[in-house]
């Protein structure tokens, strides 16, 4: 073989094995993340329509299409278990009642004080404002991501007669959902029942409780404008259910940098106003429609009012009690609370 065919023959082969080791060389685009976000509620529910999936849009496209969100097409889990779930890996993202982590979560229950606002939106941008501004040290989240609080607006009392004094509520059987809503109808005289939201429904539309305390929207999305005929507002705010959207802090850790900044950006008081804004939205809609229905729509008197002051005031002094234990200034946080949710 000729000098010069042996050199173009080496010169091929190290050139094509250099392209070769090239192609190893080379780093891979990173690939693109889906995160699996566990779903109960119905599919008009304003949290999933409000909240949920304009926040799975923004996710897509504040990250340019490195990390999507995927919903389930039914619960992975019963609503009381979804840190569970979310800590075990079988769901990345879920929304939680935080009544159903009582045991862990107590300082969410600032926004359960009776009298802190009537909007969904007012009353869950100051939770989640106060949450970082004197809540979050208490470390109660630990092992999970919080990305985001929000509440609905404050309950009314919904139920098939008038309740409009203390002693309408002796003995009479309502929903409300577990935890301090439960403890407070409770010490007002009534008879409670709890089951999770999304089965409000079963039990005021079988007769195992006659009305039911939470916001004028699940008269629409719940379905109980048949089995209601009165409803009492209380003014300021009755007591309010809050949540929260849980990130699993694994999945979370495995995120760049750049896109956990980016998702940052577009949670927490977005998560709020976004679900908030729905809920009084739907509220409005629901009580012009209950009025066209022929319920009745009743104001709680002053004398009511101050009543259920005192019967709520154990609420109160309750959580000041479980702030100072975990190191919180409850007063200056409560102060700010109700500040923020003007």
């Amino acid at each position: 073989m000729s000098n010069r065919i042996l050199n173009v023959t080496l010169a091929a082969v190290v050139g094509g094995a250099a392209v070769f080791g090239g192609a190893l060389s080379v780093t891979p685009a990173k690939a693109e993340t889906e995160l699996l976000f566990n779903r109960f509620l119905p599919a008009k529910h304003p949290f999933n329509v409000g909240m949920f999936i304009p926040w799975a849009k923004d996710v897509a496209r504040v990250t340019n299409g490195s990390v999507k969100v995927k919903f389930t097409e039914k619960s992975l889990a019963p609503p009381p278990k979804q840190w569970n779930m979310v800590s075990k890996g079988i769901a990345d993202v879920a929304m939680l009642a935080n009544n159903f982590e009582s045991g862990r979560l107590k300082l969410p229950n600032i926004a359960q004080v009776p009298f802190g606002a009537s909007s969904a939106e007012k009353r869950g941008l100051a939770m989640w404002r106060t949450h970082v501004k004197y809540l979050a040290k208490a470390n109660e989240y630990k092992g999970m991501k919080l990305l985001g609080q929000w509440t609905i607006s404050a309950a009314s009392l919904l139920a098939d007669k008038p309740i409009l004094k203390m002693g309408d509520l002796k003995n009479y059987k309502m929903w409300a959902i577990n935890g301090l809503p439960n403890k407070m109808m409770k010490n007002m005289g009534a008879v409670v029942v709890s089951v999770p939201g999304v089965q409000m429904f079963n039990v005021v539309s079988k007769g195992i409780v006659k009305g039911s305390v939470t916001s004028l929207y699940t008269l629409m999305v719940f379905k109980l404008m048949p089995y209601i005929k009165h409803v009492t507002a209380i003014p300021g705010g009755f007591q309010s259910n809050n949540f929260s959207l849980l990130f699993s802090q694994k999945k979370w850790n495995g995120l760049s940098a750049a896109e956990k900044k980016a998702i940052t950006s577009i949670s927490g008081e977005t998560v709020a106003i976004n679900a908030g804004k729905r809920v009084d939205v739907l509220d409005k809609k629901a009580k012009g429609l209950a009025a066209k229905k022929g319920i009745k729509f009743h104001t709680a008197s002053p004398e009511f009012v101050k009543e259920i002051r005192q019967k709520s005031q154990f609420l109160v002094d309750g959580w000041l009690k479980e702030a100072a234990a975990k190191g919180v200034d409850g007063k200056a946080a409560l102060a700010y609370f109700k500040s923020q949710s003007k």
